[in-house]
């Protein structure tokens, strides 16, 4: 007869069902209340649903469309100015055209510039900003943005279908939005810095709002809150850059000539535009990068046309609240002076005339 013994009898408690319910109930109310919470608090500080930020994904689409000629034979390059400046619905409107926005915040047009010379077939205009300390700089730009000219060909199926889903998203959760994550509102805080040692409170912040096909408006808090517009002056005048070299400029104005040269070769144009700047930040271009030696040089030596803010008086007296951007009602006002200016001198871009055309 087998013994029982004490230590082998094993209890096991069984815990009831309704309990594991009742606590995944428990957890996923939680969760939603504190999802709630934050997309309200996100709200009340100015975030919107359906602003679907921007991301190297989302510049890959547009750039693909290039090579996939799925596009009206305009192309819009540059900086975080003529992305702000630009009102795509404008272009539509007066020329029945929709350009490709390829600009690119803290980023120099003249690499995409040569990209788009050398690696594709590109045949119509190419619009490309001058920001001037930003266009001769030699160093990287927003790190966002970097190595996107190999991204956007070697980009996978994973991470295309991940862009898609955040737009989705998007649409739906003002939370989302990356510039105000937990991380970036701690980052925020104006915490005292070591020496000369900078901090990420001199960052640029939310500075947008995003759409589709990368249309770019000044983020309403910037005109509306003191403080967020004081920081964003801040930011960009907080710092006196060098002087681009001679060396640096002629390297930049031949990389230009040569980009140009094989773009017109297969019947293209590419046109200069200097969007404006004001106060502080536009007198600081003045001594460090002088019309002269940056804006007159590069029309000269590249034989392109060019339309500088200086040269037309409805292109003047804007509103461009932190210095650097244009509000989105006088970036319409801006769109239609400098697409004007354009109609008349090249004709192909008035509404009915041909949709590819060979604009020398």
């Amino acid at each position: 007869m087998k013994h029982i013994h004490e230590q082998d009898v094993v209890t096991v408690r069984e815990i009831p069902q309704t309990r594991l319910a009742a606590i995944a109930w428990l957890v996923l109310a939680v969760v939603v209340a504190a999802m709630a919470c934050w997309e309200w608090r996100m709200r009340q500080l100015g975030l919107l649903v359906g602003d679907l930020e921007d991301s190297k994904s989302a510049w890959s689409v547009e750039r693909r469309r290039l090579e996939s000629r799925d596009h009206d034979g305009v192309a819009i390059l540059g900086g975080s100015r003529i992305l702000f400046d630009t009102n795509l619905d404008v272009w539509q409107e007066l020329t029945g055209r929709r350009p490709v926005q390829l600009a690119m915040p803290g980023q120099s047009g003249q690499r995409v510039l040569a990209d788009i010379a050398v690696n594709s077939r590109f045949d119509g205009l190419v619009l490309i900003d001058m920001t001037p300390e930003q266009f001769f700089r030699t160093g990287p730009g927003l790190p966002a943005f970097e190595g996107v000219l190999d991204y956007w060909e070697d980009e996978g199926p994973a991470k295309r279908a991940s862009h898609q889903l955040g737009l989705v998203l998007s649409r739906h959760f003002a939370f989302l939005d990356t510039q105000y994550s937990l991380s970036e509102l701690v980052d925020q805080l104006d915490l005292p810095n070591r020496g000369k040692i900078g901090g990420p409170y001199l960052r640029p912040w939310k500075l947008s709002e995003v759409y589709a096909d990368r249309q770019y408006v000044l983020w309403r808090q910037i005109e509306n809150n003191e403080q967020l517009r004081s920081h964003a002056i801040r930011v960009w005048t907080n710092r006196d850059p060098p002087a681009p070299s001679e060396q640096v400029i002629a390297r930049i104005c031949g990389d230009v000539r040569d980009s140009v040269a094989k773009i017109r070769a297969r019947g293209g144009e590419v046109v200069f535009i200097r969007p404006p700047s004001a106060g502080a930040y536009y007198e600081r271009e003045q001594r460090t990068v002088p019309r002269k030696t940056s804006w007159d040089r590069i029309l000269r030596e590249s034989g392109t046309f060019g339309i500088h803010f200086e040269d037309y008086p409805d292109m003047q007296g804007l509103n461009t609240p932190e210095l650097s951007h244009l509000t989105r009602e006088d970036a319409a006002r801006y769109t239609r002076a400098y697409v004007g200016v354009l109609r008349e001198r090249y004709g192909w871009l008035r509404p009915g005339a041909e949709l590819h055309p060979r604009a020398r």
